[in-house]
């Protein structure tokens, strides 16, 4: 999508509006130039009330409009980031993680500001025009061959402006794939502090090679295309009083103008700098522009499906879950080839504590994920209760049917979306039971805060899926960073308590001490899953 179809499906009457009332400045604005020629040599005797009028009406027009640009600026930066939100939230989970969340921030951040102020560059490209064309008008009535001599040296200008304004392009582009660099950069500088910190020359090394030899990079290509602006700047009112130069030393030296319309034209010039000016400098913003829409397509964000929009049941329980030769693959970092998962064939039922184990890099988490509806099969099928999954309709009921806590969980403050009646009374008694009363208050279905330790984190995403309440528990490594007294509590209460409940129960987990409380140990290596171990082959704690 281009800029201006953008511009006229956000907005077509306000967009017609800010024009109109652009073109109305514009014109009174081309009145009062003529009205001011025509005084200078004598012949505007009694047209001041006129020159006031078009100064009233120059200057309501012209608050009108910008009042109207800045309303449509602040509506399309919400507009956009809204919509890249909910894009966002409908594109496939694995092409949210091959992009990468540097790529997101930088198209929730710079992208959308550049291709707003872009848009906004458009409308106000329309009045500079009208107010240069009322310019020309003018021109063309007081000479057509001065008017051709003038706009053939406008036309070398704009010219020579334009060459060096197409390279001032291409860096713009280059300087967008460093930001995108640096922000991967940003990223590496949050997570790795520790890191860093502890090996020296590590950290100097990533200064130096990666942070500091980016920044450098961009500042380079932006030093540049901000000189090739100044210049086509400079250049550009060089020109003007060129012309200017020529209007009033060399044309007279011909003959056959007289001063009056030497003057008109001196004054139409030199008020048209201002909207030619603007209208060339424009084109920096709007390439910007250009190149951050280019940007926000090149991620590919998917649209919510029209079945999806609208009230959607979810469903409160099931009888049986399959999932019949299903097979996923994609590429590892730094690895050749793709890793393929399956094909898989499993059966799950409500009432059920199933353990999944296996080493790192076997597939567990990419299966989970396959399980729950967060990734989509390449082959086969998911079957609940005897019907398989067809639309995105489907899938996003069944997504409804289960509670996960992922190694790399997100923790949110408040409790989004959970409207129980009992939600306190029952928040509360988790707390106590998960020990974590003396941290953390629930107060108007918020969290009083969620700066805890990682184990206590986890805790707290525990809570949250407790408070969920649904038919199917996922737990990824959730053990892994608690302590023996909570371990044991994980496995000897909690897990057995959500079977009691008749919930489904799936944990991915290492600590073979706890393997015997499994009604079933499935165990996954390379991307196969293995037959099934009998209770008596099961390590048991003491």
């Amino acid at each position: 999508m281009n800029l201006l179809k953008m511009l006229l499906k956000s907005s077509r009457l306000a967009l017609v509006l800010a024009v109109v009332t652009g073109l109305a400045s514009g014109a009174s604005s081309a009145g009062l130039l003529a009205l001011t020629g025509a005084a200078l040599v004598g012949k505007a005797q009694g047209m001041g009330w006129y020159f006031a009028a078009l100064c009233a009406v120059a200057l309501l027009a012209r608050f009108a409009s910008h009042a109207v640009l800045n309303w449509m600026h602040h509506g399309l930066v919400f507009q956009m980031r809204t919509e890249l939100g909910t894009r966002m939230l409908a594109t496939p989970l694995r092409r949210l993680e091959e992009l990468g969340s540097h790529r997101l921030l930088a198209a929730l951040t710079a992208d959308i500001s550049f291709v707003g102020a872009g848009l906004m560059l458009l409308p106000q490209l329309i009045i500079h025009l009208a107010i240069l064309i009322g310019c020309l008008g003018y021109m063309a009535w007081l000479s057509r061959p001065l008017l051709l001599t003038t706009l053939g040296f406008m036309a070398v200008g704009i010219a020579t402006y334009m060459l060096p304004a197409r390279r001032s392009l291409g860096l713009m582009r280059t300087a967008r794939e460093l930001y995108d660099r640096l922000l991967k950069h940003f990223d590496t500088l949050s997570e790795g502090t520790k890191e860093l910190k502890m090996h020296r020359e590590r950290r100097l090394a990533f200064l130096r090679e990666d942070l500091v030899g980016t920044s450098a990079s961009l500042r380079k290509v932006d030093a540049l295309s901000g000189a090739i602006d100044a210049a086509n700047s400079s250049w550009g009112m060089l020109l003007f009083f060129a012309i200017i130069g020529l209007l009033l030393f060399v044309v007279p030296t011909f003959g056959g103008v007289d001063s009056a319309t030497l003057t008109g034209f001196s004054l139409t010039i030199l008020y048209m700098q201002q909207p030619l000016d603007s209208v060339l400098n424009s084109f920096h913003g709007v390439g910007q522009a250009t190149v951050a829409l280019g940007k926000l397509d090149a991620l590919g964000l998917g649209q919510e499906p029209p079945e999806l929009q609208g009230s959607l049941e979810s469903p409160r329980a099931f009888e049986r879950l399959e999932l019949r030769a299903i097979t996923h693959a994609y590429r590892r970092d730094h690895e050749d080839g793709r890793f393929l998962l399956g094909p898989i064939d499993l059966t799950l039922r409500p009432g059920e504590l199933v353990f999944l184990v296996g080493g790192n890099g076997s597939g567990k988490t990419t299966l989970a994920k396959l399980l729950i509806g967060l990734y989509s099969p390449e082959s086969g099928a998911v079957i609940l209760d005897g019907k398989p999954l067809t639309d995105e309709r489907d899938w996003e009921r069944y997504r409804q049917l289960f509670s996960s806590v992922f190694v790399d969980f997100c923790l949110f403050d408040r409790m989004l979306g959970l409207e129980r009646q009992d939600l306190a009374e029952q928040a509360q008694r988790y707390l106590e039971r998960l020990q974590l009363t003396h941290k953390v208050r629930i107060e108007g279905g918020a969290l009083s805060t969620t700066s805890l330790s990682q184990g206590q984190r986890k805790r707290l995403a525990l809570l949250t899926a407790y408070l969920e309440d649904r038919p199917f528990y996922l737990f990824d490594e959730w053990a892994a960073d608690q302590d023996p007294v909570f371990k044991a509590l994980f496995y000897e209460q909690l897990l057995p308590d959500l079977k009691r409940r008749g919930k489904a129960v799936l944990v991915i987990t290492h600590d073979d001490r706890y393997f015997h409380l499994a009604d079933r140990l499935l165990r996954l290596e390379y991307g196969q899953l293995l037959p099934e171990e009998s209770q008596a082959l099961r390590p048991h704690g003491s």
